[in-house]
């Protein structure tokens, strides 16, 4: 597991994610529960996401988990250098979905995002456009 420094540097922070590809090649975010996502946050996904797909540009699956919210320049780093093909996002709330709508609407990410309340959905819409780009 890698660390993460918090602001002042000096204590190592656990990442609040988990990242794993599954087998067809997709890859699946899920933070952790009822989050405030920061900027070093963003920069770590980033960062492990090249470290177990370098150079893809992989679907992924994304699970909020009761997400409250999230930085403004996380968003940015999020929609500019955060290389996947598409996000399919899950969520169960209206904060949930606002967020996602938000993302999409303000930072415009040059990849599809498709906000789902179901896992099994969004892996459904995945495995198709997987499927349309093959």
């Amino acid at each position: 597991m890698s660390t993460v420094y918090s602001s002042a540097g000096l204590l190592p922070v656990a990442p609040r994610f988990r990242l794993q590809v599954l087998d067809d090649g997709i890859l699946v975010l899920q933070w952790d529960r009822s989050l405030e996502v920061t900027v070093a946050d963003a920069v770590e996904l980033i960062r492990r996401k090249e470290l177990l797909a370098p150079g893809r540009c992989s679907p992924l699956l994304v699970e909020l988990n009761g997400m409250v919210t999230m930085a403004r320049h996380a968003f940015v780093l999020m929609a500019e250098s955060l290389d996947v093909s598409a996000a399919a996002i899950v969520g169960s709330c209206p904060v949930e979905k606002i967020l996602v709508t938000h993302f999409e609407a303000v930072h415009r990410p040059p990849y599809p995002v498709a906000y789902f309340e179901s896992r099994s959905q969004a892996l459904e819409s995945l495995h198709e456009r997987t499927l349309l780009t093959r």
